[in-house]
């Protein structure tokens, strides 16, 4: 397909990738546009559902997604679209994949203990009309994910001047291990920040009536906690990459570290996580076409030697990811679903 997506855009998101609350004044140099424009550009882009900026809850100070599985599941072909609106609305459901081969979903589910995921999985995903049969793969550990993967649209010296902007306002806030009791109002606040992870301290008061210096105080505490972890999300199909691929593969423990370390390098790689079972090793990736999906496939086999690929998943649509609806053409539909 076209791509809605001009080089100036796809710079602007990478940008936005390294540092998704950065100021349109600090990236203006950088980007070569004034912030007005670049304010514009953003606008577009996230009104059209090409590129927004959201929040991952991650492992911390505070309860977030501490259990993580990858779920297969076969629904009956008559039912299957009823499933999949029944499991957009469920909000353990991370991300629906629907596969070309060997399973009809792939689902990320996600919950905030062991105890609550198992619960799902048994008392509510297994009983949905239309679920024939489900596999899951418990997440040992997830390694990479989504926030780590760059567009590869901004040149080495552009990379280094915005990660270097990013380091000097950590240098000048609050310390990363500042500690806030949990209260509803912190939790209101971060489910803001999931709709939009740019929402500046204002935008917050005036959205939750709330005083700005009360705000600002427990922006600053929630953003320095690193319970939350921003990223900016680009429409997929509108990118070089609009496939993915899901590698399940046999890893022997000894190898795990290099193995991790050789796919960091590698930027087809979007996610890898440690799994219980016979496949105790998945990798996704995203690539432009076959010949790369071959390629990239290629490379992965010699990293794992003597482990091995056990089976592959092409994702034929994404229905959801990270929380966020999408549409057919993997643009954001402006609706999340995901745990705070």
């Amino acid at each position: 397909m076209q791509s809605a997506l001009s080089e100036e855009d796809l710079a602007l998101i990478h940008a936005l990738q390294i540092w998704p609350r950065a100021s349109w004044s600090a990236l203006a140099p950088i980007l070569a546009a004034s912030p007005i424009t670049l304010a514009n550009r953003w606008s577009r882009l996230r009104d059209a559902g090409l590129a927004w900026v959201t929040t991952v809850p991650v492992r911390g100070l505070y309860s977030g997604y501490t259990s993580v599985a990858l779920v297969e599941v076969d629904c009956a072909r008559d039912l299957f679209d009823d499933v999949v609106a029944r499991l957009e609305r469920m909000e353990h459901v991370v991300a629906i994949e629907h596969a070309a081969r060997g399973r009809d979903l792939l689902l990320t589910v996600s919950a905030t203990s062991f105890d609550t995921l198992a619960a799902f999985l048994v008392d509510e995903l297994n009983r949905i009309p239309g679920v024939t049969s489900s596999r899951t793969h418990l997440a040992v550990r997830v390694h990479m994910e989504g926030s780590q993967w760059r567009l590869d649209a901004l040149d080495p010296s552009q990379c280094d001047a915005v990660t270097t902007l990013l380091r000097e306002s950590k240098a000048v806030g609050e310390p990363a291990n500042v500690r806030s009791a949990i209260s509803s109002r912190i939790a209101t606040l971060e489910e803001q920040l999931a709709y939009d992870g740019r929402f500046t301290a204002a935008e917050l008061a005036e959205r939750l009536s709330r005083p700005p210096s009360t705000i600002r105080r427990q922006l600053t505490t929630v953003l320095a906690s690193r319970h939350l972890a921003i990223r900016c999300e680009v429409a997929q199909l509108h990118t070089r990459w609009p496939i993915t691929v899901t590698w399940w593969c046999r890893l022997p423990g000894v190898q795990l570290q290099e193995t991790i370390a050789q796919l960091r390098n590698d930027g087809s790689v979007r996610m890898c996580m440690s799994l219980t079972g016979p496949s105790n090793f998945a990798v996704q990736a995203w690539v432009s076409d076959m010949a790369d999906l071959m390629a990239t496939q290629a490379r992965l086999e010699q990293i794992l030697h003597p482990g091995e690929i056990a089976d592959s998943s092409v994702t034929l649509r994404t229905r959801k990811r990270n929380g966020w609806l999408l549409h057919p053409d993997g643009r954001s539909r402006g609706e999340h679903t995901r745990l705070t």
